[in-house]
């Protein structure tokens, strides 16, 4: 939940550091010259994190984590190509919320495939050999 929240917020927060472009400022609900931003995105993220939250927590582990593992891998992709490929030619480098969605992208594949336990076979299923 926390780490929806914060996919979430990052929509409030500046993507990229404009610093003396045109002095505007930007959000992910605005770029700097005005235009629409894409924190719909990070909220739609936030959203999926959640509910991958709440299937771990309904006992439906598998789907939870391959919903979880494939949103954090899909957070770090789009804050990557967004600060590369993103608002027509500016590439002044990512600003907090970019940040902000790659390393919680980052640290939900992280706990996912590293700290979460193996989901334990319905009863009546043998685990698969190793």
């Amino acid at each position: 939940m926390v780490a929806a929240l914060a996919t979430g917020a990052a929509s409030l927060l500046a993507w990229r550091d404009v610093g003396g472009f045109s002095g505007g400022s930007e959000t992910g609900w605005t770029e700097f010259d005005g235009g629409l931003g894409r924190g719909w995105i990070a909220v739609l993220a936030g959203v999926l994190l959640a509910l991958a939250g709440v299937l771990v927590a309904a006992e439906k582990g598998r789907a939870g984590r391959t919903l979880g593992a494939l949103t954090g891998v899909g957070l770090v992709v789009f804050s990557v190509l967004e600060w590369g490929l993103g608002l027509r030619g500016v590439r002044s480098g990512p600003g907090p919320g970019l940040w902000l969605l790659f390393v919680v992208g980052l640290i939900v594949v992280a706990a996912i495939g590293i700290l979460a336990p193996e989901p334990e076979p319905a009863p009546g299923h043998q685990a698969p050999a190793r």
